[in-house]
């Protein structure tokens, strides 16, 4: 009986971990999936259809460190709110050849909501426009594929005191030689 418990506890011991890291994970698409969908609709209000690259998606670690090599600024969105006029947030970073322009938003609460993510979407859509990040055709309608992820408990420079969590956004650099990237 006694070895009954012992497996017992060592298998509700497992379970718990388990659901405590499933729970973090559903956080974290949630998170995600509420950027995609404020990056949509910006995204329609401007004729820009926004898609999740998943080949994107799974480069945010080597993207996030090479913004962090690049030394640039991540986001508050109050901070955001209050830049003058419309600006350039986004950092221009290469990884693996390939240029990408980055945004890192930190993380604000009720991240979930879609609605808290409107402003810093309008802002990355404008800047990744800026960038020529957006494929338009000749019609004057635009895509964008971004790749994004969540990095939680991240340092953006060693002497950062305190972890934070951050929303990385990323898009591929269009080749300037192709026309792709300007409006029509």
């Amino acid at each position: 009986m006694k070895l009954f418990r012992k497996l017992a506890a060592a298998a509700l011991a497992g379970v718990m971990a388990l659901s405590l890291l499933t729970g973090c994970a559903l956080g974290d698409a949630t998170k995600e999936n509420a950027m995609l969908k404020a990056l949509q609709t910006v995204g329609d209000l401007y004729q820009v259809k926004v898609s999740e690259s998943d080949s994107l998606s799974k480069k945010a670690s080597g993207i996030f460190k090479a913004f962090k090599n690049a030394k640039g600024k991540a986001w508050d969105i109050d901070e955001l709110r209050k830049t003058e006029g419309s600006s350039d947030i986004s950092t221009s970073v290469t990884y693996k050849e390939t240029d990408y322009r980055v945004v890192v938003l930190k993380m604000p609460k009720n991240a979930k909501d879609s609605t808290k993510w409107g402003y810093p979407a309008d802002a990355i859509l404008y800047s990744y426009s800026l960038n020529r990040c957006i494929e338009w055709d000749e019609n004057g309608n635009g895509t964008l594929k971004v790749g994004f992820d969540v990095m939680n408990d991240a340092k953006l420079t060693d002497a950062q005191e305190k972890a934070e969590d951050y929303m990385v956004v990323f898009a591929k650099c269009l080749d300037s030689g192709t026309g792709s990237g300007s409006h029509a």
